[in-house]
């Protein structure tokens, strides 16, 4: 459905902004400067702060060097720490900005909170695994700092809203395209990461479109970490909260609505539209690629990480599909026929019951009305409605039975 549009994964991949010119140097260099900097920083940002040393832009831009640097010093020091204090308190100017931070960060927030994000990639890049609990710590930091973002500000420009997206796959890609095995960083992590990256997306939809590039290499990067389950239990939770909203305006309000947790259709921005919700509805079913893929190892074992990694470990060709992560591929297959099956019944107008609750109940279409007459919000394919011919001896129930089907019947064709 994006093939006239370009990707934008090669971009993503490439992008070189999270070094400073403090690599250049020898790791002695960077190491002693960072330290020394970074300390008067760390006051700067406590509570009573009521005035920053960083006075002009310049001054600015030379610290965030160093902060950039110090993000990839081992956590073993405190320094790390401070880096992403400071940054994390820096992204507020776009939220509630404060005396104690930089005026030049004040007056242009969006133009720093890009570069900040490119900098602050260096927390997710791989650590060793002895400091796994510090190193989640600070991931979990920087995206509870990145949700405050994205659902308090209200000045964010187009272009800080896309380096956020791509911020926010580059560093999915970054810790659930490889293989793992055990429970490391990127097992821990992974419901967080796929609920941020998702419930960002979801606000950017309503506040400013993604463009085609951004939908479609989002399909693509989500295909490389589909071998973890909080994608597809991530993916499911959010297409079901969008079909909740959709069924509202498309089937009116004599369908049976299809009930999701509150904690579940909050994540669907009040101020979408009906267009807006349809739109992203149709968008995000196809996200996920196709979920039958899920049931054949050869097919998710063929991404590039699942490639790096065998031809480095010097195996033969066949022993890729054995991975020990991909043992997991039955359950999460499971999951996604589950959550497609629930959108189903939703078109049909059966709740799905909990776990512990008895089977559920047909509806009796006899007694509902006809949906109201509304106007077509099928994106973004036009298609023509299949003309039923009706024999006039026919009962009323069966005309209101077929005109339900067709209309779901369409509906799923789409998806």
């Amino acid at each position: 459905m994006y093939s006239e549009w370009r990707s934008l994964q090669l971009v993503v991949q490439s992008d070189q902004g999270h070094l400073s010119v403090l690599h250049t140097y020898p790791t002695s260099v960077g190491t002693e400067v960072a330290n020394a900097v970074v300390k008067p920083l760390g006051s700067a940002v406590s509570p009573v702060a009521t005035e920053n040393i960083l006075k002009t832009d310049k001054e600015v831009k030379w610290t965030m060097e160093v902060l950039c640097y110090g993000l990839t010093l081992p956590l073993e020091g405190d320094t790390v720490k401070l880096c992403v204090d400071v940054y994390t308190d820096w992204m507020m100017a776009l939220v509630s900005p404060r005396d104690s931070m930089p005026q030049p960060v004040v007056k242009e927030p969006n133009m720093y909170v890009q570069t900040i994000l490119k900098h602050l990639y260096n927390v997710f890049v791989p650590r060793p695994e002895q400091h796994s609990l510090n190193h989640i710590r600070l991931c979990q930091q920087v995206l509870t700092a990145v949700q405050k973002l994205a659902r308090e500000s209200v000045s964010m420009v187009r272009e800080t809203w896309e380096v956020l997206l791509l911020f926010l796959l580059r560093i999915n890609d970054t810790l659930l395209a490889a293989p793992t095995v055990g429970v490391g960083v990127a097992e821990k992590l992974a419901e967080k990461l796929m609920a941020v990256l998702f419930e960002v997306w979801l606000l950017a939809c309503a506040r400013c479109f993604p463009t085609p590039p951004y939908w479609k290499t989002s399909r693509e990067m989500l295909a490389n970490w589909r071998h973890h389950p909080p994608v597809v239990e991530q993916w499911s939770r959010v297409a079901c909260a969008l079909t909740s909203r959709l069924l509202r305006f498309t089937h009116g309000p004599s369908f049976p609505p299809f009930k999701v947790p509150d904690e579940d259709a909050s994540l669907i921005p009040l101020e979408m539209d009906h267009d807006c919700v349809a739109q992203t509805w149709y968008r995000f079913l196809h996200m996920l690629s196709n979920p039958v893929d899920l049931s054949n190892p050869t097919i998710v074992s063929t991404t590039p990480k699942f490639q790096e990694q065998f031809l480095n470990s010097s195996g033969l060709p066949h022993e890729v599909v054995l991975h020990p992560c991909l043992k997991q591929l039955p359950q999460i297959f499971f999951r996604a026929m589950r959550g497609i099956s629930c959108l189903v019944d939703a078109f049909l107008g059966i709740s799905r019951p909990r776990a512990d609750s008895a089977p559920p109940t047909p509806v009796n279409r006899m007694s509902m009305s006809p949906p109201p007459s509304i106007t077509n919000t099928t994106p973004p394919h036009s298609r023509k409605q299949r003309h039923t011919v009706v024999n006039k001896t026919t009962s009323k129930s069966s005309i209101v039975s077929s005109s339900k089907c067709s209309k779901v019947n369409s509906m799923l064709v789409q998806v």
